[in-house]
């Protein structure tokens, strides 16, 4: 590395920390990123892209308000984004349709678009009629769906790319090839970390290696309880027209390929796809657009979601240990401007305009056991 010294090391080269690195550079901040392998190889590059603030994956009908706003918040920043740093962050909005299939479902659809209205969100939940009349390519089986015409989806290594080359023209150091061994600290403040590129002394660590992120947190007697989620990804062929709005975990991209995801399989950490999994997600896909019945698959590939046990985001300090910052979750697509903007806040002012109290990592203090509040079905369930 060019240097040893830095105000800020960022640890982790997926979307949370490529974000984090433009934000703290764009402040003025020296600041250096390591990523082990290259950027955007763990979850941020199998991941499906959607930017919701209609659609969530929790088992609960409703979301709290404050992880809303996170996620209005975040969708706002990819619009801005989109000016300042470029069209590299292939940001495309035609709202989003989360279908239910049954009575039941659709009573917590029902639920949930009265949760997200009372946070402003626009959307509403429509009928099968109405919602073939957004979407024709839907069949029958769907007994009603929330539409939220503000969501958008990206292609997530477009937006880690985007943020990388920004915060490089800025003055970022990135490094990739570089593992991150331990943090250190002195006495209760951290102040650096060892890699196998050196040593490196740090103003502030920020943690955002997603799946690794628990066994660096443990190198300083931090226990960060994380759960993993294999998610398995499939793209067609091209095809005409088909889609205007992305259906849950189903799009279709501007050069014609259908994107349709993903498995939920929990506990597992192999990056590799299966006949079952293909077989899950594609026959219900089908089932869902028939048109994508016949259509030749060009490639799959599979992730590892980190899930926090409530299934919500660790974000921000660690309680009795100063200059060290979280950041772990699931759906960082969608948060992972916003989280940026919170890390350097932090760091820069001491604080930040948005609501994070409930996603500290002392939350989990106080209780042995944490209860998975996410989905752990298929994207088809409801």
């Amino acid at each position: 590395m060019p240097d040893k010294r830095y105000d800020l090391c960022v640890i982790g080269g997926g979307l949370l920390g490529t974000s984090t690195a433009y934000f703290a550079a764009r402040s003025g901040l020296k600041v250096a990123l390591l990523e082990e392998r290259d950027l955007a190889t763990g979850a941020s590059g199998a991941a499906f892209g959607g930017v919701s603030v209609g659609i969530y994956g929790y088992s609960e009908a409703t979301v709290p308000p404050s992880y809303v706003a996170l996620s209005k918040a975040s969708l706002a920043l990819y619009h801005q984004l989109q000016d300042d740093i470029g069209p590299p962050l292939d940001l495309d909005a035609p709202g989003s349709i989360d279908p239910f299939y049954t009575e039941e479902g659709v009573a917590r659809g029902r639920e949930r678009v009265t949760g997200l209205k009372a946070c402003d969100v626009d959307c509403e939940l429509l009928d099968r009629e109405q919602i073939r009349e957004i979407e024709p390519a839907i069949s029958d089986i769907i007994a009603g769906a929330i539409y939220c015409p503000v969501d958008a989806h990206v292609t997530p290594p477009c937006v880690v790319g985007a943020f990388a080359k920004a915060a490089r023209q800025l003055g970022a150091h990135i490094e990739t090839g570089a593992r991150v061994f331990s943090l250190t600290k002195q006495g209760d403040r951290v102040i650096g970390l060892r890699a196998s590129t050196g040593d490196i002394s740090a103003g502030w660590v920020v943690n955002t290696a997603g799946i690794g992120a628990s066994q660096l947190a443990s190198t300083v007697g931090v226990n960060l309880p994380l759960a993993c989620s294999r998610g398995q990804m499939f793209v067609t062929e091209r095809m005409p027209p088909l889609l205007r709005t992305y259906v849950h975990n189903i799009k279709q991209t501007a050069v014609g390929t259908i994107v349709i995801g993903a498995t939920r399989e929990n506990g597992l950490t192999e990056t590799a796809t299966t006949v079952q999994g293909a077989k899950e997600v594609l026959s219900w896909a089908a089932r869902l657009i028939p048109a994508l019945a016949q259509v030749n698959l060009l490639r799959s590939w599979a992730g590892i979601r980190p899930v926090p046990p409530d299934g919500y985001p660790v974000i921000g300090p660690v309680e009795g240990l100063d200059r060290l910052l979280i950041a772990v979750m699931h759906r960082g697509v969608t948060l992972a401007p916003v989280i940026g903007e919170i890390l350097v806040d932090l760091i820069t002012r001491g604080k930040t305009r948005h609501e994070i109290k409930p996603f500290l990592l002392s939350r989990f203090a106080n209780s042995a056991a944490h209860q998975l509040r996410e989905a752990s079905d298929t994207f088809y369930a409801s």
